[in-house]
């Protein structure tokens, strides 16, 4: 069994030295990500990646289409690259009372990249808006780079402050799509063979037939058979997968 979170170290945000618990899952990287649903995301994605221009990209799609993974992705690859790089997920951030938004962003715009998953929690806040609008122009001025997620698109977010939202339609903006069943059953035996298994189509098929939809549910049910399988000591069969899923 292969583990999948890259050391939890702390992150002090922000002037307030506010401490949020972020971890990275080192498997999700941009080299195992399915492209396929925004094949014009990839080269805007390793452009800016290794520019020096000021840039931003922002990705919108369902709950489940792979927007955290992409953020990830591009944090892991910078910092790969020797870049500063953060990865901020704001459904966390909500806990974060409102009046100490700005003090939780002050000197970010000093990574060269930052990663903001799902924007969308915290921009109907005036507080949160405001900070995340002196945050992009100052990561912009300095020649940074942004990337954010979100489940809309720029025109149609619910966002308290219309100068952020026409920022954030400057963007080089993308919807990300579910992927079709061949394409998740590729991602699927690509991901099973980074942790040292072996998913054949049949497996594929069946795990298919069994399980929820959506990329998220297969790769729990990836996660459980890995961890049975290392625990186990087995090889992974369709009467394996029928025992530990209990299918």
């Amino acid at each position: 069994m292969t583990s999948n979170a890259v050391p939890n170290t702390p992150k002090h945000l922000g002037s307030g030295q506010l401490t949020l618990g972020v971890t990275l899952n080192i498997q999700q990287q941009l080299s195992n990500f399915s492209f396929s649903g925004a094949p014009a995301l990839a080269q805007t994605v390793d452009l800016l990646l290794l520019s020096e221009q000021a840039d931003s990209v922002y990705v919108f799609g369902a709950q489940g289409v792979g927007k955290s993974h992409l953020l990830q992705g591009c944090v892991l690859k910078a910092q790969e690259m020797g870049q500063e790089a953060v990865y901020i997920s704001c459904s966390e951030l909500v806990q974060i009372p409102t009046h100490q938004a700005s003090d939780c962003l002050a000197g970010l715009e000093n990574n060269s990249l930052v990663c903001v998953d799902d924007i969308d929690c915290l921009v109907a806040d005036s507080h949160w808006a405001q900070a995340w609008f002196h945050l992009y122009n100052k990561l912009m001025q300095q020649g940074n780079h942004l990337v954010m997620s979100a489940t809309s698109n720029p025109r149609m977010i619910d966002c308290s402050l219309n100068d952020l939202r026409s920022r954030l339609q400057l963007a080089n903006v993308f919807q990300l799509n579910a992927l079709d069943e061949v394409a998740s059953g590729r991602l699927l035996q690509a991901k099973a063979k980074q942790k040292g298994l072996q998913l054949t189509d049949e497996q594929v098929a069946y795990i298919f037939s069994r399980s929820p939809r959506g990329l998220a549910n297969l790769l729990v049910v990836l996660d459980l058979l890995d961890a049975a399988s290392w625990h186990e000591k087995r090889r992974i069969t369709i009467p394996f997968i029928k025992q530990v899923m209990a299918w």
